[in-house]
């Protein structure tokens, strides 16, 4: 019987895989116990921290997610609560993408000032729904998927020393 070793570039992706697959299963599941709309979002913001490959970088960037979620719901109730027609929210989210496109590679958290409205935007054009309960479910979700996030990378911040 032949046995089988992973190369140590393999333990290390095995490694990654299961730092992203921890975090993604929490918070979908703790967003889905908690009856929230839209558990992707948690699961999202839940890699943010991870992908970082430090520790402090994915608290940065877990903490960057917040601020800049927190601002553009913001942002997006401004938008929403007006009640803008169709057309006005499609000029709205051309701008948040130009915004997103000239920020996303400079800073991250002041990036998610336009990915946010963007997003929360686009879902309201498409599904129409109470306004409330779109920008409390986006910003409950983020906080509770950074903060999985940062907790999982914390706790397997010794799996990350192997990767470098």
């Amino acid at each position: 019987m032949r046995s089988y070793r992973l190369s140590p570039g393999s333990r290390v992706q095995l490694r990654r895989v299961a730092r992203y697959a921890i975090s993604v299963l929490l918070a979908g599941a703790l967003a889905t116990l908690l009856g929230i709309g839209h558990p992707y979002w948690a699961m999202v913001s839940a890699v943010v921290p991870i992908a970082s490959g430090s520790f402090a970088a994915g608290l940065a960037r877990g903490t960057h997610r917040v601020l800049g979620t927190t601002l553009g719901v913001l942002l997006a109730a401004a938008a929403l609560l007006l009640r803008p027609a169709d057309l006005v929210i499609v000029l709205l989210v051309a701008l948040c993408t130009f915004g997103v496109e000239m920020l996303v590679g400079r800073n991250y958290g002041v990036a998610m000032v336009f990915v946010t409205p963007l997003a929360l935007l686009a879902v309201h054009l498409a599904t129409p729904t109470p306004v409330e309960q779109l920008l409390v479910d986006r910003l409950v979700e983020s906080i509770i998927g950074a903060l999985i996030g940062i907790a999982v990378g914390f706790a397997t911040r010794r799996w990350g020393a192997a990767t470098r």
